[in-house]
């Protein structure tokens, strides 16, 4: 008797330790699953915005958009650039101008009169308004760049999508000649 409660005690106790096995293992796939969903939700495109409009080029980062980010930061310089340039040639060219017009001699712009004076002070003024404006629609073009990206950021491409073509012979039109082209399709 005391053998077959032994072995019944040792077939409940593997059926438990079991039973716990399993329910560890449901517990372990719910929370694989749910850590998964949570990354799945963590990313949110309102922070690739701000970040985009702090700091431009980081809301591309913080999307994984690597190579985008050199691009809003080569954008930005160069119109920096350009308004930086610009706006010091404005700068002389003003000062000469209106030293001109006050009579003020200016060795180094004796070569220009007052009417190439202006003319090269408003050429100078406009472009480095246009440098500005540009540099404010790159700026701009980056936040919503951001804000696509993190909305598209879970968005799965299959490799299934893909273009192609294929010669093609049509029947005699119109003008009884045989017509020859490319078909393109679309596969996806």
């Amino acid at each position: 008797m005391k053998s077959g409660a032994f072995v019944v005690f040792f077939l409940m106790l593997f059926a438990f330790a079991n039973a716990q096995q399993e329910a560890n293992d449901s517990l372990n796939i719910i929370r694989r699953d749910s850590l998964k969903a949570l990354r799945l939700e963590r990313h949110k495109p309102a922070t690739a915005s701000i970040l985009s409009a702090v700091l431009p080029g980081a809301g591309q980062l913080y999307n994984r958009k690597y190579w985008k980010a050199p691009i809003v930061w080569g954008g930005l310089g160069a119109c920096g650039y350009f308004f930086a340039a610009n706006h010091i040639e404005y700068i002389k060219f003003r000062d000469a101008f209106r030293d001109r017009v006050n009579g003020i001699p200016n060795p180094e712009f004796d070569v220009y009169d007052a009417t190439a004076l202006r003319s090269e002070r408003d050429l100078f003024q406009r472009n480095r308004d246009f440098a500005a404006i540009i540099g404010l629609v790159v700026y701009l073009l980056n936040i919503v760049d951001a804000t696509v990206d993190g909305h598209l950021y879970h968005f799965d491409v299959s490799d299934d999508l893909s273009l192609y073509w294929s010669p093609v012979s049509m029947p005699a039109g119109l003008h009884g000649m045989q017509q020859t082209g490319i078909q393109l399709g679309i596969r996806f």
